[in-house]
């Protein structure tokens, strides 16, 4: 009789250290495979990358653009000659 305890008992450990066994192989896929870095958005704008919150000069040479979130957004003034750079003309 003892010996069939004996068994029952080797049985039951194998058992139970195999469901232990494969709960942590399953937590270790699950976690490994979910684990999302987070990224911060960036904008893509005439051929260039900025990083969130980054105020930068549009391609037109006088408005100016700012990445919020992913998106590039730029005010939309009409350029002028004053406006691109330039100093106005001063007549003597």
């Amino acid at each position: 009789m003892d010996e069939n305890k004996g068994k029952n008992f080797a049985i039951s450990l194998s058992i139970t250290l195999g469901t232990i066994v494969i709960g942590l192989i399953s937590y270790i896929i699950f976690t490994s495979t979910n684990t999302s870095i987070k990224e911060t958005p960036r904008c893509e704008y005439n051929g260039w990358a900025y990083a969130d919150k980054e105020i930068f000069d549009s391609a037109d040479g006088c408005n100016v653009c700012f990445c919020h979130s992913g998106e590039t957004i730029c005010t939309k003034e009409v350029c002028t000659e004053t406006s691109q750079g330039e100093s106005p003309l001063i007549e003597e």
